[in-house]
């Protein structure tokens, strides 16, 4: 009898030892309310230990399409301290960028600020009639914009706009652009390849020269990663995935067996990770969050989440989740 219960008494501490040790690795997931309830999360910064969170105001409860996330659209920007998660009063913003001295900058119409605070902005940039929907900095603090007529270039001084017009620019549209670690410009042009721009040398990368491409493929939104590698998303691409690498001198695929538009984000560590959200009758069905270690692709569990992911940010502890309803936080 006496084996019988030690026997029963090992199975009822494994039990509740595998049960604690469950809610122990069990992301913790919170969605903030107030005025970021219902609302599109479009960009989430991390630097030090405020997390600024970029939120779109054009419909509390639309979806924003991640194709168009990087075009200007009317924003809050809010401010998360890291200790208590409290807000304080949004400010209107849109297009964030950060400089390579880890300063944030945002948009307000055709102005650039710098953000010292959220409550303290000051001007660097108005560009008046050049209009752009993204920009980027260089290691000397220039500033490289692009959007729909062409991309703009400021020295801190002087605002030089480029066209097809008057530049060696294939197109005036542009869906794009990135500087990597050794300050080559990166611009994803539309149908018409990359623009690689090394100091006063402009070279186009033509869509012939990208494996998987035809003539009505382009990439879009490129980011550069720790090891100086750009990741594009594709449009159109007759591969089987939308993710690519380019290590500057091969192309490769990622992410095989992703069939839909995947998103690239880069955290505040550097680790790539890829969202993908699945429709079935244009409605949201699910979606799926990995991200790159160790040249493997592992999967972060967001089945909880229940809403179009649209961009996603992580420290050392903490995810944070934007999405079409709100900001949602889970412990990693």
């Amino acid at each position: 009898m006496k084996p019988s219960l030690n026997i029963l008494a090992i199975i009822l501490l494994f039990l509740i030892s595998f049960s604690c040790e469950r809610n122990v690795n069990k992301p913790v997931y919170n969605l903030y309310l107030d005025y970021l309830s219902d609302k599109s999360i479009v960009s989430i910064h991390i630097l030090d230990d405020d997390v600024y969170v970029f939120s779109s105001k054009v419909c509390d409860t639309c979806y924003v399409s991640p194709v168009m996330s990087s075009i200007p659209m009317i924003s809050q920007l809010t401010l998360i301290n890291d200790s208590s998660f409290d807000f304080e009063e949004p400010t209107s913003f849109w297009i964030p960028a950060v400089s390579h001295q880890g300063s944030l900058y945002a948009a307000s119409q055709n102005k650039i600020f710098k953000l010292n605070g959220i409550k303290n902005n000051e001007l660097i940039l108005e560009t008046e009639s050049f209009d752009f929907y993204y920009f980027a900095f260089d290691k000397n603090n220039n500033i490289w914009l692009g959007g729909y007529n062409g991309i703009a270039f400021w020295n801190g001084s002087e605002l030089k706009v480029f066209n097809t017009s008057n530049s060696e620019l294939p197109s005036n549209i542009t869906h794009g652009l990135a500087i990597d670690n050794t300050d080559i410009v990166w611009i994803a042009l539309d149908f018409e390849g990359v623009l690689k721009i090394t100091g006063d040398k402009w070279d186009v990368i033509s869509n012939i020269e990208i494996p998987g491409f035809k003539t009505s493929s382009y990439v879009r939104s490129p980011i550069v990663d720790n090891e100086n590698n750009i990741w594009f998303t594709v449009f159109n691409s007759d591969t089987t995935s939308s993710i690519l690498k380019y290590d500057g001198e091969d192309w490769n695929y990622e992410y095989p067996n992703q069939n839909g538009a995947g998103i690239i984000n880069i955290d505040s560590n550097g680790t790539i990770w890829v969202i993908t959200n699945e429709r079935e009758n244009y409605s949201f069905k699910s979606s799926t969050l990995t991200y790159l270690q160790n040249e493997e692709w592992i999967n972060f569990d967001v089945s909880m989440i229940g809403s179009y992911i649209l961009t996603v940010n992580s420290d050392d502890e903490t995810v944070y989740i934007g999405t079409a309803e709100g900001l949602k936080v889970m412990k990693k």
